[in-house]
């Protein structure tokens, strides 16, 4: 815990060995495992309270484990644990943060909450393979413990960890599993961004007629002013890019721009609808566009990769094939660089399409999307912000999958 300010460190770190110990014995055996907590020991705890006081509560309850270890229980501690987690989260302190998850998932064994915190925290760190396990473990005991709640965070969790490795067939099984769940027993609004999801996996992984389907799902649940509908509307306006419907994309994607201000946001959606706009054989709009969205990322680069992508396949678009080299090539590099796989597969994609000097012919639209992008489109134009807000759901406001 190298992370973590001197003295709350210090006594994080041992506090983690005695909650190892404990969790890693038999009940009969912790009542011999620690010997009563020294003056010196109680002044350091004293310290790192003062230094991290939002952990005053957690370091009261691993100072008990020292004094009294069979007065305190698996699920007490493990709640102290998550206070850990967060508090780690909060300040970007990673290792902290996998490290507690995981003793928290250790200490109360059988509850899937910790486990499935365990599985988010290291698969939001990277770490697939640690994340894997803890979901499995999760989704197990809430299967046995019948716990709902539970049972649809393990399934979306895995679900989106799916998604990031690209396993289309688990992503679909556990997003579709835990959408099911939550559309029968949690906020509707859970179910669909489930279905958003997958329908965002689907689209850049080519199954465009499913995507169809989910999106159409999503935007049957969604709640009128959820959150997520200008992005929902960006990334079905990618799908009609990706299907050669590029007039229907442009209209759609401006729509959406407007209620989207986070700067990198704006730009990928910002050089798709550039990307839009040259489909649909006007280069001019989609020239103005570029020039935005370059200014934008000379401060902007969290989301680089993918906005790149974008602008390189405008530039393929309208015929502008050594400009298309070029920008493939730059898009190239930046994604390698971020180790963002998924762009480098699509950009090495759009690269052989250049090589071939291949631009397929816009496609029309047919009835039922029209229908569905009208539905979508009258969304688009009645959301605000204002009203825009997360589900809290019976389990409050915390939600995280």
């Amino acid at each position: 815990m190298r992370e973590v300010p001197t003295a709350a460190g210090l006594m994080l770190w041992q506090d983690v060995r005695h909650l190892r110990d404990w969790a890693e014995s038999e009940p009969e055996v912790r009542a011999r495992l620690f010997n009563p907590p020294s003056r010196n020991v109680t002044e350091k705890r004293r310290d790192a309270r003062a230094c991290a006081s939002e952990l005053a509560g957690a370091f009261d309850t691993f100072g008990l484990l020292l004094e009294t270890p069979l007065t305190v229980h698996g699920g007490g501690l493990a709640a102290a644990c998550e206070q850990v987690v967060t508090w780690a989260q909060e300040r970007e302190f990673r290792e902290t943060a996998i490290e507690w998850a995981e003793i928290a998932a250790l200490v109360d064994p059988a509850n899937p909450r910790f486990a499935n915190l365990a599985g988010r925290v290291t698969r939001n760190s990277d770490e697939y393979d640690r994340a894997e396990v803890w979901f499995r473990i999760g989704l197990g005991y809430a299967r046995e413990n019948d716990d709902t709640i539970e049972l649809i965070r393990g399934h979306l969790g895995y679900g989106t960890l799916c998604k990031l490795l690209g396993r289309v067939k688990g992503a679909r099984k556990h997003l579709n599993a835990g959408a099911n769940m939550a559309w029968r027993d949690g906020p509707p609004s859970l179910a669909a961004e489930a279905q958003h999801d997958l329908c965002a996996m689907l689209i850049v992984r080519g199954h465009l007629s499913e995507a169809l389907e989910r999106a159409q799902r999503a935007l049957l649940w969604y709640p009128k002013s959820h959150h997520r509908i200008p992005f929902f509307a960006a990334d079905v306006g990618l799908m009609l890019v990706l299907g050669r419907r590029f007039t229907a994309a442009a209209r759609l994607l401006r729509n959406s721009l407007r209620h989207v201000q986070q700067p990198s946001a704006r730009g990928v959606i910002m050089a798709l609808t550039a990307r839009a706009f040259a489909g649909a054989g006007e280069p001019e709009e989609s020239a103005v566009l570029r020039s935005r969205v370059l200014k934008l990322l000379e401060k902007h680069t969290s989301l680089e990769p993918v906005t790149r992508w974008h602008l390189a396949d405008a530039q393929r678009l309208a015929g502008n094939w050594d400009a298309a080299e070029a920008e493939a090539a730059s898009t190239l590099a930046v994604a390698i660089e971020q180790n963002d796989r998924e762009i480098e597969r699509l950009t090495r994609h759009c690269m052989r399409l250049i090589d071939a000097r291949r631009c397929d012919p816009a496609k029309r639209a047919s009835d039922e999307l029209r229908e569905f992008l009208r539905n979508l489109t009258d969304r688009v134009a009645g959301w605000s912000p204002r009203r825009a807000r997360q589900w809290p759901g019976p389990w409050g406001t915390d939600w995280a999958a």
